[in-house]
Order: C-alpha cells, then structure tokens, then sequence
C-alpha cells in the first residue's frame, strides 16, 4: 500500500523528481514535448461533436509537468484544459452521455489532477473541480447499478468495463477524504475487477484484436496498479492475462514491427502501439522483449504511429504513463530467441512465422467461439445463473477458419479491420451459396448464438519447422445452409509456402465460394494460377481442386462509423477479392490450394503437380533443385507407392499417419516429417518406426 498521498505516484514526486536527470531523463523529455503541443490547441467553447477523451490525457500530463518542475505556465495550462471540461454541463454526447468512455476518461484524468495539484489550487478551484468529479462519479456509478446484467457494467470482458470502472476508481480515491460516498465508487470497481480478471484468457489473447487490445488493457493495467497503489491488493500476481498478453501482441505485429497483424476490429494499420503498456509489463513481469519492443517502438515508430493512428487520444498522450512505468532495471532483449510458432489456444489464434526480420512470411489463422472460449463457456454460465447478458463479443469478426498473409513487408492476404455490419463475407474463407454465419450483419455476430454454435481448434502440432493445423467453423454458418463441416487444414512445412486443403460437407448441393482478400487484385496466369504482387511481395496462389472452378475478381467495400460520438468520422475499405467456386452445385466439396509467398525479386517459380490415388494424393512440389513430396491421406491405414523424383529416380515409400513430408536436394533426402504415423518405410530404409501413431509430428 502507498505511503505517499499521491495517485499512482508511489516513490513521490521528489524522488520522480531527481529521476529525470538521469533514468528517466527522455521519459521527461516526452513528457514536456507533449505538453507544449496542448498549448498550441484551441479549446472548444462548448462540448464539441466529438469523443473529449482527450481533455482527460491533457489534464494528468499536464499536471505532472507542473509538479516535477514547479513551473507556473503548467499549471496554469493544466487549470486552462481541466475547468474547459468541467464547464461542459456533460461529459459525452449521442449516445451514453456521462456514463461511458468521454466521461471515465476525464474522470481518470482530472481526478489525478485534483490529488496531484489540490495544493495548488485556489479554494474556489478546488471546489468547483470536486463538485463536477462528484456529480459525474455520480452519473457513472447510479447508472453501473441501475443497468447492472444488460450494459458495460457487467460485460466483463469489454474495454467500456476496465475504462469507466477506472475512471470512476481513480476519481473515488482522489476525493474520498472530502467525500465519503465516493467509497462505493471504488468498491464498486474493485468487486468488478476481481471478477474481471480471473475470467480472462490465461493465455493473454483478446478477442477485441490489436487496436483494442492497446486501448482497453491499458485500464487493467491502470486499475492493476492503482489497487495495489491505494489498497496494496496486487492484481498483477493474480492474473494469468496479464503476465501473458505482451506476448499475443507481439505475435499479431507485422513483420516490420510497426503495423499490425487486424483481426478484429482494427481502426488501421498503425493503431496498435503503447509504450506506456509496455514499459508496465516489463516491469511487472520482469519481461525483456516488452521491454525492447517500447524502446524500438520509441526510436522508430513514435511519431508515425501517433499522426497516422486513428484510434484516439493515442499513444503521444501517454507520456505521463511512460515516465511512471518505466523500469530502468529491465534489461532489453530482441526476439531472435523466441519462437517462430505460437498458438494462442482460448481464441484458436495460431501464428506461423519464418524469422523475425521484416521481411520474413507471417501467417496468422484463427478459429474459436465468439469472444474465445472461456468468455464463451463463463458468459453462459454467469447468465443463466442471474440473469445477465455478460457476453459483448461486438469487435469480434465472424472470422473462424480467416487467415492473415504478409511477406516481404507487404500485406498479402488482408482483412477488412473495422467493421460495424460484420460480415463473413469480409474475411478470408469459404461462403456457401453466397452466404455466412447466422449473425451476419450486425454489430455483434455472436450475441443471440446458442452455445453449441462454435469454431475451433481441432488439431494442432509442430516441431522442427513444420507446422499442421486444422479449425472447424461449420456450426457458424446459417442453419438453413445444412452445412455439416467446414474443416480448413493448413500445412506449413518449413519453406516459402503452405498447403491449405479445405473439406466441406453439406446435407443439401450448394456453390461453395473460396474468397481471398487483397490491396490490388489477384491476376489470374496459366493453368489455374493467380498472383497477387504488392510491394516487395508476391502471393501466388495455386489451385489444385476443384478442377472445374469459375475464378473472378470483385471489390469488396467496407464503409463504417467507428463512434457514435463523431458521427462524420467514416473507415473505407476496399478490398480486392479473389473468388473460386464450383460450377455445378454440390453437396460435398474440397478446395486444394498451395499459398507461395515470395519476393519479386525471386526468379525460381514454384512448380507444383498433384497425383490422385485410391485414398490418398502426392503432391510434388518443386523449385530449382529442391524438391519435397507431400503424401496427404484420407485413410491413415497402410499405403505403397512407387513415385519418380525430377531426376527421374524411383522410390517406393510404404507408410501410414495422415501425411507424410519428404524433402529432396538434388535427388538425395535433406529430411521430412510425418503426421499421427507409425511407420515410414523408404526405398527399404526405415525412417520411422513406433509401437503406436501419436497425434503429433515427427521429423526423422
């Protein structure tokens, strides 16, 4: 518990105070650097017709200056933003005015404000700022009560619940000495995050995607240090989340570090850093890649990030934040040392990647309920229970079985990002006579979904390099679809590309529509193959089945309002989009597809031919003198056959397990991999052999 009467500022400000000549001397530097630009702002008159949660960041940066240097004009800038906003007879407008993001964000910023500055002000001042803290502490807490099972006040994994429970914490513990109700402000937040923070996912991932994920974990990591700050309850030890979420993070950058991988609803592209967070994890989890991710993120992508970003107030008006949070003890260390496959199990997230330059191959592919599964499962559980609507999964796409593809630092298979009408349609996979999930069309794909109505996750391994995965999405698709399976295999081998084998099956016959969204369109070359080139990237994409498609492209246009609080601000995307279908309408269908990532600087094409066989097919993939043989079986049982490599040599393989990888160097075996296998059996060399076939892989 602090000793200090400071908000946040456990070691005082006299001690903060002899840090900035040394420690955290460029902390300081951002921090100043931010408040002179608020002195260059116009205020507006009255509530302007825009979100104000930026009059809230002004405030606490603002303050800080002033108390770390005892300099008049911050003071007198701070007193300018703070009694702006506390003139405005309500914080907010259109919808939820006083009781939701504007209003909890000025109520974290100006109730740091009255505890940092209460000396300083005069009594009139001081008066006139606990009156409007007071009465919107009010607003905010009697309307928590009054809608507590049907809004934020009980979506427990929603950003609007950590941002205006801290909103209201900070502003309760700012004036409980003067204001003894406020206690129920802060209990009431309290018992909300003990709820909130054992239900999330232990494996740190978040449904919201990246750009939520910056803006509302921010606050768990505010109130986190905030209990233990004012009540010396330490979240952070409790919170499996917590200690595991920098590392979903970073996994869903883009390879150059400074975009993002936009599951979800994404704002942009450059909407997905905080410092400020980063500096905190590290510091709390002792983490030594968070801690290199905010110095990189402060030498190379700062600025970029801060005017391109369209998810506001941002990352410039964390410096406050960023000069409590660092910890100068933590060493950094780059990424080189992590591994190149993560799966993320709660949300069915599984990132593929070949190194951690910015010109490697990033593949990201997801499939689970909506909102992840313990969100799905727990928010059940606590409705029927009382009666409670819990589960918000609004910035959840319908998106099971979608995959995100870069290489060679350019975006090469994309999604939409932010989206108010979500649409399977929007995302990379298959739609059956032209139709999605059962929630298509609305804000939240998931909301009305009874619980057996789930993506997941079937099978996943790796070892060595080689990657298989397998999501399942039909109970998603629209009941009257008759869709019985929709299983999406993805092998990854190690190379430059990945074998993707779609399996659709249906009770009734349907066009089966696979679609691939793009920045530019896909040119369709000879023989069934399309190339998508962007950058320094290309994308070919090799179709091996069906045979007997109708390919073409369509744009796809995404128009959205991401706030109801600036109702001019409009998101356009417009995607480029390749379709196959089938011609003839059928019940059961695959598509056979071998995804090429390379540079335009690559001269070698990649050759590729499939063989079918009674129970299985072999596809022969080739480029320049390297060759690998891929055996993908219907029936793991026993197989013989004898194929010839390009050098016209011919081997006889005898195996079982659900596929088998052979790599070929001039003729000679480099290496290979099998799958729930037993027994490989090469040219009368034995390469595998185990008493049982495990569900796993196994190189040899």
């Amino acid at each position: 518990m602090n000793n200090t009467p400071y908000i946040l500022v456990p070691q005082g400000f006299e001690e903060l105070r002899a840090e900035i000549k040394d420690t955290r001397k460029s902390m300081f530097k951002r921090l100043y650097e931010q408040c002179n630009l608020y002195k260059k702002e116009t205020l507006p008159e009255e509530h302007p017709m825009k979100s104000i949660t930026y009059f809230g960041m002004a405030a606490a940066n603002l303050s800080m200056a002033y108390k770390l240097t005892g300099q008049g004009h911050y003071l007198e800038e701070a007193k300018r933003w703070i009694f702006r906003g506390v003139s405005f007879d309500h914080w907010g407008r259109a919808v939820k005015v006083d009781v939701d993001l504007s209003a909890a964000w000025l109520l974290f910023g100006f109730g740091l404000s009255y505890n940092w500055l209460k000396e300083d002000l005069t009594l009139e001042e001081r008066a006139a700022l606990k009156d409007k803290l007071i009465l919107q502490g009010e607003r905010m807490y009697e309307y928590a009560i009054k809608t507590e099972g049907s809004s934020w006040s009980t979506e427990f994994w929603q950003n609007h619940n950590w941002i205006d429970y801290t909103g209201l914490a900070v502003a309760g513990y700012a004036i409980m000495d003067e204001y003894p109700e406020a206690r129920k402000w802060t209990e009431k937040a309290k018992s909300d995050f003990q709820k909130v923070i054992p239900l999330l996912a232990d494996d740190g991932s978040d449904y919201e995607g990246v750009v939520y994920w910056r803006y509302g974990v921010l606050w768990l990591l505010i109130y986190a240090d905030l209990l233990r700050d004012r009540e010396g309850i330490d979240l952070f030890k409790q919170s499996s989340f917590l200690k595991n979420t920098f590392y979903f993070r970073l996994y869903q950058a883009a390879p150059n570090l400074e975009e993002i991988v936009n599951f979800g609803d994404c704002h942009d592209r450059h909407s997905g850093h905080s410092i400020a967070m980063y500096y905190k994890l590290a510091s709390e989890y002792r983490l030594v890649h968070a801690q290199y991710l905010a110095q990189y993120v402060l030498k190379n992508c700062l600025w970029r990030e801060g005017y391109e970003s369209g998810i506001k107030p941002g990352i410039l008006p964390e410096a406050f934040l960023e000069l409590l949070w660092y910890d100068p003890a933590v060493e950094a260390k780059s990424f080189e040392d992590l591994p190149c496959v993560k799966y993320f199990k709660d949300l069915g997230l599984v990132v593929i990647k070949n190194g951690w330059h910015e010109d490697v191959i990033h593949f990201s592919f997801k499939a689970s309920p909506g909102g992840g599964h313990k969100q799905w499962h727990k928010s059940f559980e606590l409705d029927r229970e009382n009666g409670w609507r819990t589960r918000s999964a609004g910035h959840h796409h319908p998106d099971s079985n979608s995959f995100i593809l870069m290489g060679h630092n350019s975006y090469l298979a994309i999604d939409e990002g932010y989206n108010k009408y979500k649409m399977a349609l929007d995302h990379n996979l298959v739609l059956v006579d032209g139709q999605g999930y059962s929630g298509d069309g609305s804000f939240d794909v998931y909301r009305d979904l009874p619980i057996d109505a789930t993506a997941e996750i079937e099978e996943f391994s790796q070892k060595d390099g080689y990657v298989f995965v397998v999501g399942e999405s039909s109970k998603l698709y629209k009941k009257e679809l008759q869709l019985n399976r929709f299983a999406r295999n993805v092998l990854y081998t190690g190379a430059s590309y990945f074998i993707m084998i779609d399996e659709l099956e249906s009770s009734e016959p349907h066009t089966y529509t696979w679609q691939m969204h793009s920045d530019v369109p896909a040119e369709a070359m000879e023989g069934r193959i399309f190339e998508v080139a962007n950058g320094k990237g290309v994308l070919t994409i090799h179709n091996l089945e069906p045979q007997d498609i109708s390919s073409f492209n369509r744009e796809t246009k995404v128009v959205a309002n991401p706030t109801t609080q600036e109702p001019t601000l409009i998101i356009e995307q417009n995607m480029k989009t390749l379709c196959m279908e089938n011609r003839v309408p059928v019940k059961d269908l695959q598509f056979v597809n071998v995804l090429d990532v390379t540079s335009i600087f690559e001269k070698e094409k990649l050759l590729i031919a499939q063989e079918k066989h009674s129970g299985f097919r072999l596809f022969r993939i080739i480029r320049g003198d390297a060759e690998e043989i891929v055996i993908w079986k219907d029936d793991p049982r026993d197989m013989n056959i004898t194929f010839a490599l390009q050098n016209e040599a011919e081997i006889h393989l005898e195996a079982d397990g659900r596929w088998i990888s052979l790599k070929f160097q001039k003729g000679a075996l480099k290496g290979g991999a099998a799958y729930k296998s037993s027994k490989v059996v090469l040219g009368g060399r034995q390469l595998l052999e185990k008493v049982e076939a495990l569900n796993e892989i196994i190189n040899f």
